[in-house]
């Protein structure tokens, strides 16, 4: 099971653990609260703490499914959770799986996202043994497109009207990192 292989992980700056329902309030005060920030991560919008709790309570039935790791990012001097990172969409039979992630538009452009996405590159490929990873990123979020592209993951296609956000399509950059 997955769920074995489950870590916290650190950087310099930062620990990387499971997201908990202690931890919805904060997640939801640093990004879950402001849609035009997370719009391209999570396509639905909260309108409430409440809401966005019932998510977080999913989290700990999508890692005991081991299809699903979703780490909280904690910036290590303040103690404050500010963005997370995931691997989904796991393909066992092709060995590669998804990342997507996000940091609070507070802490955004320090370096703690690819302080973070680094990181988790490296536990999908080094202890989770996956092949490849992918990241399929909504055209239009510029940052995350040079985040990809500055840890070294190749521009493969577009995908076409890729990601509904209410009632418009997106087309999404894919960026792929193999082992």
């Amino acid at each position: 099971m997955i769920e074995d292989k489950y870590k916290e992980l650190e950087t310099e700056r930062l620990m990387l653990r499971k997201i908990t329902d202690i931890d919805a309030k904060m997640l939801y005060q640093n990004i879950f609260n402001n849609f035009d920030w997370y719009k391209f991560y999570y396509q639905v919008p909260f309108k409430s703490l409440g809401e966005y709790q019932d998510l977080v309570s999913k989290y700990k039935e999508w890692y005991l499914n081991g299809n699903h790791f979703r780490w909280g990012i904690v910036e290590k001097n303040s103690n404050e959770m500010i963005g997370a990172i995931h691997l989904h969409s796991k393909d066992t039979l092709n060995n590669n799986c998804k990342i997507g992630y996000i940091i609070s538009y507070r802490y955004n452009k320090q370096g703690y996202a690819k302080e973070a996405v680094e990181k988790i590159l490296d536990f999908a490929f080094q202890e989770l043994k996956f092949h490849r990873v992918e990241a399929d990123i909504v055209v239009e979020n510029i940052d995350s497109i040079h985040l990809a592209e500055s840890l070294d993951m190749q521009f493969e296609s577009i995908k076409h009207d890729g990601y509904k956000l209410e009632d418009k399509y997106y087309d999404e950059k894919v960026y792929t990192m193999i082992r």
